[in-house]
């Protein structure tokens, strides 16, 4: 009688072939971990580095503010003398335009004034203004010639067309004769208001 024998294949145990996969999912999972652990540490210290430049920035735009600050509280005082002596200036400069000054009228007298003919009490007065505005300022002066004939000749002087800017209705009367041959007089006028200004014989 022969004896069989029966083999089987059916394995006994479960096969164990799931442990290399789930050590690979391990691995791949840690390696993620740590790139973002990683990335994680980087991004924090460019946040901190960033913060402490944005601080940085700040104080220096802040002191640059102060410094820009002052510098406009001085050019703003600076800019108001400006401004004050300006003001001050146009002020002066309008008085003495309209300042009445005596002495052109001096200069006239020794430029048509006869070498042989002498002047002394001079008067110098302005009236009131007439209907026009204009002030009517005139002269008096007490004078002596050599002779008649010297008075006729200054008496033409003062009449000449080119002075008629200068002087209006040229008188001499009370005349009188002196013992030593020479004659007394007295000599009157107007003077043109804008010959007397002093801005006007300035800016000539």
């Amino acid at each position: 009688m022969e004896t069989k024998f029966q083999t089987s294949f059916i394995p006994k145990k479960p096969v164990m072939g799931g442990e290399p996969s789930r050590s690979g999912s391990m691995s791949l999972l840690l390696l993620v971990s740590i790139i973002i652990f990683l990335v994680s540490i980087g991004m924090a210290g460019y946040v901190f580095l960033e913060k402490n430049l944005l601080i940085q920035k700040l104080a220096a735009d802040q002191n640059t503010i102060e410094t820009n600050k002052s510098g406009l509280v001085s050019d703003s005082i600076t800019i108001e003398s400006l401004v004050e002596l300006d003001s001050r200036t146009n002020v002066a400069k309008t008085l003495l335009d309209k300042h009445i000054a005596v002495s052109p009228v001096f200069d006239f007298l020794q430029k048509v004034t006869l070498v042989s003919v002498k002047f002394n009490n001079f008067t110098f007065s302005s009236a009131s203004p007439d209907a026009s505005g204009v002030s009517k300022v005139s002269i008096q002066m007490s004078g002596q010639a050599r002779d008649w004939e010297t008075v006729a000749s200054q008496a033409d002087e003062f009449g000449k067309p080119e002075w008629k800017k200068v002087i209006s209705e040229p008188k001499i009367s009370n005349l009188s004769l002196n013992a030593d041959g020479s004659v007394s007089f007295i000599f009157t006028s107007f003077v043109a208001p804008v010959f007397l200004i002093y801005g006007s014989n300035t800016n000539n």
